[in-house]
């Protein structure tokens, strides 16, 4: 079994090994720095030279302290890094962090003793941070251990990087600013502790409410976009991704496809070390805006003019003011405005005029954030401006923010804005920049919320054929596809081939296929058939598809409108029927479709390329893929002792409204006992992320009655979501109360633990309240222990070991 990474946040003893090989080494400068940042915890040090560290006793081995150790910190030279490794398993070391790096990141020696570093941590059961990492900082627990100056400030902003460089840069960066981190930590070499387990491990982290990424590259792409979807919902999350000029030229570049990936979690991107600054420092004041309609206010038409044409370019919205704010700010400047936004207050106005009037545009309701500019003027003193600007955000819930020209070296004028919670970004386009960033993040948050209408539900296809196809070109060593063997193919997955006998026409507008990526596995692209290879726009999304997503990525193809309205649904149809073939046959790497149009709804291939690997073949839980697609293969129909018959599926987004329906109808009692307090129906939110799922580390099994007509409804739902530790889930299950004593939740427990075993995890635990009586014999009866909640004494946890189940 593999260790949880919480030791990272909160451990009770740290061992630094390694901190005196050499005066002034790297080590000494992290047990320095963990001594000065007042660490409460057990700190030892370890040195294989028996050598005092900053004259206090240093011990041979982390075995031979005696005592139990959460974290080491590895600072040895590489030749020992392997020993120590060994010697922190047989002392039950669950997490170790290597700053040791490898002496050539690139060369073929580096990459293999990192390999053998990755392996000497497996067989000693040892969670790694790096190799080559910066080390933790954890302000919460007064831990530095880094080799960083100055220190990070205490805040609720997390940093994840790949470079300690770039974390180093941040950290430099941000103590001037007052920008300040819960949490920084770099992966480095990421040989095992990678992105997507410090994502879930921040994202259950209480003193933690953003997260700011730097990425190079990605080693587990599953994981990462998994552990990103699941933040996207309740922490804003800023990546920077570095690199893509070091990538070779291709149809579909890899930086396209990882922008494809953050698309499609709800992150937003920063393109420059600016960009992912000013995020990190808008992040950092915990104000959100409600939507993307913004005011400038400047007391220089030049500066205000700059950012509205940034705002523009960023799709800000500049705020269309209502009469009454027109009428206020006419009262106020002494004239009505030319241009009501942006609001020129003139560089003669005194420093209140400026703050006057980002008050108002703030109390207009078609006004979601001000950017308030300054430009230095004889009359106008830049901190009084700052500080009366203060006043006013200081009252307002919605974001503020400043770009005061030309107070770079200011600081008085930095502390008078902070003191409002005004950030200040000195330049009109970093303050758009950064509100930009923002108002992306509200955007995807109300897209995670939208419930797709109703669909059919898919059918599951059958591959029985394609797979004794796909044997016989392994065995006969064959690369290259008979017409007739394509065309089995495209017609398994509703992609007819043209009929002759038609009178067909090419479509101008689109051309759809399927390319791999070497991280994030298969990519579903659209672009324009007569576009140059080299020129054209092209839209990418990530697999798999259902109606609404293919209909996004139509519109995004074609920002022109394009495509005729008549043959959407049709195009639709193409993109997930490709987006099948992706999720179902992982040795159809690439594929491209030029389609041809019969009449004004039907769409056929014309002609199609496929390149196949045949010895890739499907394997269970859709490993080739970055998102784990619907598992078609667990609907089925069971059958109640009463002969009753129910079907049986995995939840879809497209049940919003069932779901809705069915905790709605449920009774009072009935509702308590499953959310553990009163509530009368869903909120949004709540809606969304039951219906939502990410296969990947959820499942919500739903029993039906009337499935297939408008009279179907949900008798019974059975879930389980895996804990951070990734090694156990959380389950629940309610029925109906009409259904309830009728075996419905027995049937869906069953194949909830079925699948739970099958996923890997070693155990399936749930709370039940101490009153529901009739919950606590229904989980002893499936075989859970039940043992008394420390924290909560109205609560029972109930606990199944998934080895014998």
């Amino acid at each position: 079994m593999r260790h949880h990474l919480r030791p990272l946040l909160d451990p009770a003893s740290i061992a630094l090994v390694g901190a005196s090989e050499v005066e002034g080494s790297l080590g000494r400068i992290v047990y320095e720095n963990l001594l000065a940042g007042g660490y409460a915890g057990a700190l030892y040090a370890v040195n294989p030279a028996h050598r005092e560290i900053l004259g206090r006793r240093a011990w041979p081995t982390l075995a031979s302290i005696g005592a139990h150790v959460d974290l080491a910190v590895i600072a040895t030279p590489r030749h020992a890094v392997e020993s120590v490794l060994e010697s922190a398993g047989a002392a039950n070391v669950k997490v170790a962090i290597v700053m040791t790096s490898a002496e050539d990141v690139d060369s073929e020696a580096s990459r293999a003793w990192s390999a053998e570093v990755a392996k000497a941590a497996m067989r000693a059961n040892v969670r790694v941070v790096g190799p080559g990492a910066l080390g933790l900082v954890r302000t919460p627990a007064h831990i530095d251990a880094t080799y960083c100056a100055p220190r990070a400030l205490p805040g609720r902003l997390a940093l994840i990087a790949q470079s300690g460089a770039v974390a180093t840069a941040m950290l430099d960066f941000a103590r001037p600013m007052r920008i300040g981190f819960s949490t920084v930590i770099s992966v480095g070499g990421a040989v095992d502790v990678d992105f997507g387990e410090l994502l879930d491990l921040l994202l259950a982290d209480s003193a933690t409410d953003g997260i700011v990424v730097h990425v190079e590259d990605i080693r587990d792409a599953r994981t990462f976009v998994s552990a990103l979807r699941a933040a996207a919902r309740t922490k804003p999350v800023i990546v920077l991704k570095a690199g893509r000029s070091l990538e070779p030229r291709e149809i579909v570049s890899h930086d396209e496809v990882f922008d494809a990936a953050l698309r499609r979690s709800g992150t937003v991107r920063a393109a420059t070390y600016m960009q992912l600054f000013a995020a990190a420092r808008i992040l950092a004041r915990g104000r959100i805006p409600q939507g993307n309609r913004v005011a400038i206010v400047s007391n220089g038409r030049g500066p205000a003019v700059m950012a509205a044409d940034s705002a523009c370019d960023r799709r800000l919205e500049l705020a269309t003011l209502n009469d009454a704010t027109m009428e206020k700010l006419t009262t106020l400047l002494r004239h009505r405005p030319l241009h009501p936004n942006p609001i020129d207050v003139h560089g003669d106005a005194p420093p209140s005029t400026l703050a006057d009037a980002a008050a108002i545009a703030l109390d207009d309701r078609d006004v979601d954030a001000v950017i308030a500019l300054h430009v230095p003027r004889p009359g106008t003193p830049a901190v009084d401006a700052a500080s009366a600007l203060a006043a006013v955000a200081q009252r307002q819930r919605k974001p503020v923010l400043a770009a005061w020209l030309g107070a770079v070296d200011r600081p008085d004028v930095h502390e008078a804005l902070d003191a409002g919670g005004v950030a200040n970004f000195y330049t009109p386009e970093t303050s758009v920049d950064a509100l930009s960033f923002l108002a992306q993040y509200r955007n995807n948050q109300a897209l995670l919320l939208e419930a797709p209408p109703p669909q059919a539900e898919p059918q599951a296809i059958d591959t029985v054929d394609l797979e004794a196809l796909r044997t016989t070109l392994a065995d006969e060593g064959r690369t290259n596809l008979r017409p007739d063997e394509r065309a089995r193919i495209l017609h398994a997955f509703g992609l007819p081939s043209q009929p002759h006998a038609i009178d067909t026409r090419d479509i101008d507008a689109i051309s759809a296929g399927i390319a791999t990526d070497a991280h994030f596995g298969p990519v579903i692209f659209a672009r324009p058939a007569k576009a140059h290879s080299l020129v054209q726009r092209q839209a990418l999304m990530l697999p798999p598809l259902n109606a609404r997503l293919a209909a996004d990525l139509l519109d995004e193809a074609s920002p022109d409108g394009s495509i005729d309205p008549r043959r959407t649904s049709a195009l639709v149809d193409v993109l997930t029927g490709l987006s099948a073939l992706a999720c179902m046959l992982p040795w159809v790497v690439a594929a491209r479709l030029d389609l041809a149009l019969a009449d004004d709804a039907r769409i056929f291939v014309d002609d199609a390329q496929l390149t196949i690997e045949p010895q890739r073949r499907l394997m269970r839980g859709y490993p080739h893929v970055a998102i784990h697609p619907y598992p078609v293969e667990l609907i089925g129909d069971v059958t109640l002792r009463d002969g009753t018959v129910l079907h049986v599926r995995p939840i879809r987004p497209e049940d919003a409204a069932l779901e809705r329906a069915f905790v709605g109808h449920l009774s009072e009692a009935t509702r308590y006992f499953r959310f553990f307090h009163r509530i009368s129906e869903l909120t949004p939110a709540m809606l969304a992320r039951f219906t939502q799922v990410d296969y990947d580390r959820e499942l919500a099994l739903v029993a039906l009655t009337d499935s297939g007509t408008d009279r179907a409804a949900f008798v019974g739902v059975a879930r389980y979501i895996a804990n951070v530790d990734r090694t156990s889930a959380e389950f629940a299950v309610v029925v109906a109360d009409a259904w309830q004593r009728r075996g419905v939740a027995r049937v869906l427990m069953r194949g909830l633990i079925v699948c739970a075993k099958r996923r890997g995890f070693d155990r399936l635990s749930g709370m039940v309240l101490r009153d529901n009586e009739p919950m606590l014999e229904f989980v002893r009866g499936l075989g859970f222990s039940l043992s008394d909640d420390p924290e909560d004494p109205t609560q029972v946890c109930a606990t199944l070991p998934l080895a014998n189940a």
